[in-house]
């Protein structure tokens, strides 16, 4: 049935999403030691503001990350809640909320994008 189909479809993308959220959690992860390395040798004065604004954006991104994964998780919950406790749907409400939470997804996932890529670039400059 289409309901069924139609759960499948929300839940396996908030799967997708999680995924690759935690894939990003990994990766900044990573980024704090590199970031770590660099200031355990001598660097250029001129390299330290750089050093901060990237240790204060994986922090930013960090949070954003794991707000949106908890977020994810709960209207999951709550759409496979619905359709065991209603008329076997999902309602209007809980699909623009799904809406909602690709377009946020997608403006995290574009802004960590890009984060990886300066990021690189910078770790690049400093080698």
């Amino acid at each position: 049935p289409m309901v069924q189909t139609d759960l499948t479809q929300l839940t396996r993308e908030c799967t997708s999403w999680r995924d690759t959220l935690r894939n990003f959690r990994t990766d900044l992860s990573a980024y704090k030691e590199q970031l770590q390395a660099v200031v355990a040798r001598p660097i250029s004065r001129s390299e330290l503001p750089q050093v901060e604004h990237y240790d204060n954006q994986i922090e930013i991104q960090l949070r954003n990350i794991n707000q949106l994964k908890h977020e994810i998780k709960d209207h999951e919950r709550n759409a496979t809640w619905e359709l065991g406790n209603t008329s076997g749907n999902v309602s209007e409400t809980t699909w623009s909320h799904h809406e909602a939470l690709l377009d946020r997804y997608g403006v995290l996932e574009h802004t960590l994008v890009e984060l990886q890529d300066e990021f690189n670039a910078f770790m690049k400059k400093l080698a």
